[in-house]
């Protein structure tokens, strides 16, 4: 058999999240504050918000409660945090959201009063990516929280991902022990003891071979292949398993770890739309797995991490050439790849200058992006007059007076490298936050720039936390009043998608309107109004909703104080 192993849908996708979702940048500053020792530095470099009081922990907790959370901020590393995260895909970068995640090294059973760290996710796939931290009590998960295995984001425990992917530090599935692709030839037939990485190669076979209850066996892993009875034609559980997205790799270790810490004997893995499959620890430490619906009372179980279930997206990507080890974040590298050559990560210098042919009056002309502006460079100031002043009176544009329209609009048909341009920036604008707007500009950015949905530069600082960027920008030119194809205004999208407080203080103090409507005549008041409403359905019922909400009610009462002024 010469098959390939079967491929991870959107893995063009998860090339760029490797590119852009976590920054050299972040990184280095990541490693940096780690290396002092100076966890707070270290999640202002990964972009986490802290809301946490060790000293209140200690009061309410005990000191040794304090200290055990303490030692966990010390081992987070959020850049290998954030490299793990799941994401929203459906052609993004941005993270999976309103996803609470729960962080803690214990080994043993951590009991409801037991105070642990919870990390929740951004609220929005456009808006701004910071992660905000927290302290609360295991007990109050109520089924919510999805346990992270500290392999995922402690750099004391990330040795372990080689097990957890199903190899060893001698070599992983896939790969010879100096990290070169093993040909799928080669990959071993039947589980060799000494030889972890053989199992999960035994597991691709007999995926390939379409033998998916002996795939599983591989594992320990019991698989009903029966499928619940009200599932759509257009859903096959069985096929879904047979990708060989879902594995079950890590399973026996993680419902092993789950059941020290909770006393839980099942979990769910690889949740769907309408249905799940759901695994039971049996007494001799092997499990089952089956797929249940939506509407069984087991939907209520606790989930595993789609990380720990789903194929290792690193090792496919090197496989398939979209990533080289060097490229891979160098703490999963050390993990994967010891003898792999690589060194730690540098900022990459960022270089936006372009050129593009475009078809104009039957000749192709050039189109430069660079120092700060797009250049149509075959056309003398006369010309542009001209063209200007058709535009004007509702002529229509062609050639290069299009693209530039297109760039400085958002409608119309970009030349690829400036389509690609246009990619680049986005995603440096929302995953690098204050410091890539900074260096985008720096580097030559077009203030002019408008993204696909109409939006300028002013709509993305949604995305930032540093209020001098609004000045900055209109210093530049870009309009504070400007819409994008829905109608919304900068102070809209910032209300709607995750802003800061701040952010949306500096806009209306330099003369956002919170009086503006949108397309469908909604007011940037009435929109926070309804962002509000829905944690709380009345102000009487806000003190009861969960403090990291709150922000929501203080930019509805900001925005009403000045909708009246």
């Amino acid at each position: 058999m010469t098959n390939p192993p079967p491929v991870i849908p959107e893995l063009q996708v998860w090339r760029r999240v490797r590119q852009y979702a976590v920054p050299a940048a972040m990184i280095e500053a990541c490693t940096a504050a780690r290396s002092a020792g100076d966890w707070r530095a270290g999640c202002a470099a990964g972009r986490i918000d802290v809301e946490l009081d060790l000293a209140e922990v200690a009061r309410e907790h005990g000191r040794t409660a304090a200290d055990r959370i303490e030692a966990d901020l010390t081992a987070l590393a959020p850049d290998l945090l954030r490299w793990h995260l799941p994401r929203a895909l459906g052609g993004r970068t941005s993270l999976a959201t309103h996803q609470p995640w729960l962080l803690s090294t214990l080994e043993e059973r951590i009991e409801d009063t037991e105070p642990v760290l919870v990390l929740r996710s951004p609220k929005t796939v456009d808006g701004s990516q910071r992660l905000l931290l927290t302290v609360r009590q295991a007990g109050e998960r109520d089924g919510e929280w999805c346990d992270l295995p500290p392999v995922y984001w402690s750099a004391d425990h990330v040795a372990g991902l080689a097990a957890a992917y199903g190899g060893s530090p001698a070599r992983m599935p896939g790969f010879e022990p100096d990290g070169t692709v093993r040909p799928f030839a080669r990959y071993a037939t039947d589980p060799d003891p000494a030889d972890p990485a053989s199992r999960t190669e035994t597991f691709e076979r007999r995926i390939v071979a379409g033998d998916v209850v002996a795939a599983w066996a591989a594992f320990g892993v019991a698989l009903d292949p029966t499928e619940p009875e009200n599932l759509y034609r257009w859903e096959n559980g069985i096929e879904s398993v047979a990708s060989g997205v879902l594995t079950p790799v890590g399973l026996a270790a993680e419902v092993a770890r789950l059941h020290r810490r909770y006393g839980i004997d099942q979990a769910l893995v690889g949740t769907w739309w309408r249905f799940a499959v759901a695994v039971r620890r049996r007494d001799d430490g092997s499990l089952g797995a089956r797929f249940i619906s939506t509407d069984e009372e087991l939907r209520r179980l606790p989930r595993v991490a789609s990380v720990v279930h789903r194929r290792p997206v690193d090792l496919d990507l090197v496989r398939h050439g979209l990533l080289q080890p060097a490229e891979v974040h160098p703490l999963v590298r050390q993990a994967f790849f010891p003898a792999a050559p690589g060194t730690a990560a540098v900022p990459d210098r960022v270089d936006l200058r372009r050129v593009a042919s475009v078809r104009c009056r039957g000749e192709w002309h050039t189109v430069r992006h660079g120092d700060g502006r797009l250049d149509r460079v075959a056309h003398p100031p006369d010309e542009i007059a001209r063209e200007q002043a058709l535009r004007a009176f509702g002529g229509p544009v062609t050639g290069c007076f299009a693209t530039l329209e297109a760039w400085r609009t958002g409608t119309g048909r970009l030349p690829r490298p400036l389509r690609e341009l246009r990619r680049e920036v986005l995603q440096r604008l929302q995953h690098g936050g204050s410091a890539a707007l900074a260096t985008l500009l720096d580097a030559g950015l077009d203030p002019a720039f408008r993204d696909g949905r109409g939006g300028t530069l002013l709509h993305h600082v949604r995305s930032v936390r540093d209020v001098g960027v609004v000045r900055r920008l209109l210093d530049a030119g870009v309009p504070l009043d400007a819409v994008d194809k829905r109608g919304r205004t900068a102070l809209h999208v910032t209300v709607g998608d995750g802003g800061t407080l701040e952010m949306i203080q500096a806009l209306l103090e330099a003369g956002a309107d919170p009086r503006a409507t949108d397309a469908e005549g909604t007011t940037v008041v009435e929109f926070a109004e309804y962002k509000a409403q829905i944690y709380a359905y009345d102000e009487e019922d806000e003190d009861e909703v969960p403090e990291e909400y709150h922000v929501l009610f203080r930019i509805r009462d900001l925005l009403r104080d000045w909708k009246d002024r």
